[in-house]
């Protein structure tokens, strides 16, 4: 039998996580100067770019400044990067590093600045390094905008932390292969840069509802934007809810969904512009709210009541992926039901002496530390909105909120005492 095992887990609750403050680098806040902050002995294109202290500072003290780079570009040469090396402890799992970034308006050039981390299995950052992508450059944001990521160590003894300029090349009349310089500087400037280490799972935490009420479109907000000399136009999002079979349900319909049941949804963000064009941005990748108490979220998923004026957010836990997992928590009151009707549903499928050794009517509070209540799926029945809304992490390219399409959805009441077969089978995954 297999619920035994799942009920003696009932008042099992697992210790929260805690996230130790950043530590900022050696001079990660520049008070004076830049000093420490070099091109790397190994970059080839140290020569290329120009690094200086700048007196605006991201909090802006009087009596600090912050790290200016900039840099031209060839067609072969379009990167300029400073770094500093960092010890890592032995047993360290993960890393977490970011720091302040801002992009000068009004400049000619087209650009992206970025903070990286490379890992080195020695110490003083010496032999082969790994790099990590990471999120992606910052670009077009003229104010201080937040970068936090998080990096597995990978057996690391040493880092390099690296704040870097990259500048897109504009191609020169008569240059056909483009080894004349363009002589057009891109600028960025960094502040509070920090790199330190982070217990096990430090994403293990409760996802959360979306960040802020706000998914109605910005009556002021700019149609448009500067890139370099080019004006460009928003990113587009699309949201779909996905049947059964994993196709989107057609537009304008209301997808019927089950209460027992996970709704898929298909999120989209898509760029106006093909990779050739010169108007082509970056963007910032899709990372849910939810996903990680480290990485600030990109895009928010709102469920409200149809036809609620008021607009007013109902609670939901999203699993990011492809597609998007969603499950609707509803108020307190619908959510402890759902639980306990579950819990009740397990509870008379035991056997009679094994029915007696849990409990009858736990408590609200003993549901919620339920091991399984996270798992459940209790959708409270009704029709509901769903709207997705997109803003790079506090920077990017396209700062301003880009909301998608709404999309209809109804929830129908099912009992939980008649679980389909897929679900038995994860209930038995669960219980091992």
């Amino acid at each position: 039998m297999f619920f035994p095992a799942i009920l003696s887990a009932l008042l099992t609750i697992a210790a929260p996580t805690e996230e130790p403050l950043p530590q900022l680098a050696p001079n990660g806040s520049f008070d004076r100067d830049v000093s420490g902050w070099k091109a790397p002995e190994d970059e080839a294109n140290s020569d290329s770019g120009k690094v200086t202290w700048s007196r605006p500072d991201a909090r802006q003290s009087k009596r600090s400044g912050a790290l200016e780079l900039a840099t031209s570009a060839t067609a072969d040469r379009d990167t300029f990067r400073v770094a500093r090396c960092l010890p890592v402890a032995p047993g360290v799992e993960n890393l977490v590093f970011g720091g302040r970034i801002r992009v000068p308006s009004g400049q000619k050039a087209r650009g992206i600045a970025n903070i990286e981390i490379e890992r080195f299995e020695t110490p003083g950052c010496s032999g082969e390094a790994v790099p990590f992508e990471g999120l992606g450059g910052i670009a077009n944001a003229d104010y201080w905008s937040k970068r936090r990521e998080i990096v597995a160590a990978a057996d690391a003894r040493s880092v390099r932390l690296i704040a870097s300029v990259t500048k897109l090349y504009e191609w020169l009349q008569g240059d056909e292969i483009g080894e004349t310089d363009d002589g057009v500087l891109f600028r960025a400037q960094f502040d509070d840069l920090f790199a330190t280490s982070l217990g096990k799972d430090p994403a293990a935490r409760e996802p959360q509802v979306p960040v802020s009420a706000d998914f109605q479109p910005r009556p002021e907000a700019p149609k448009k934007a500067r890139w370099g000399p080019y004006e460009v136009e928003p990113p587009t999002l699309t949201l779909a809810v996905l049947d059964s079979a994993g196709k989107p349900h057609a537009t304008g319909m209301v997808a019927e969904c089950s209460s027992l049941d996970v709704l898929q949804l298909d999120v989209r963000l898509k760029t106006p512009y093909g990779e050739e064009d010169p108007r082509a941005y970056p963007l910032q990748p899709v990372a849910l709210v939810g996903e990680s108490g480290v990485i600030a979220p990109t895009v928010d998923i709102g469920l409200f009541q149809a036809g609620d004026r008021e607009r007013k957010l109902v609670p939901i836990v999203c699993d990011g992926g492809d597609p998007v997992a969603l499950r609707v928590l509803g108020d307190r009151n619908q959510r402890i039901g759902g639980i306990r009707a579950f819990y009740d549903c397990l509870r008379t499928s035991l056997p009679e002496p094994e029915r007696a050794r849990v409990p009858d009517k736990p408590t609200e509070e003993e549901l919620l530390a339920w091991r399984l209540a996270g798992w459940v799926v209790a959708n409270p029945a009704g029709e509901y909105e769903v709207i997705a809304r997109y803003r790079a992490l506090e920077s990017g390219f396209w700062h301003e909120p880009v909301l998608s399409n709404p999309v209809r959805i109804k929830v129908n009441q099912k009992d939980p005492c008649l679980l389909p077969e897929a679900q038995v089978g994860k209930e038995k995954a669960v219980s091992r």
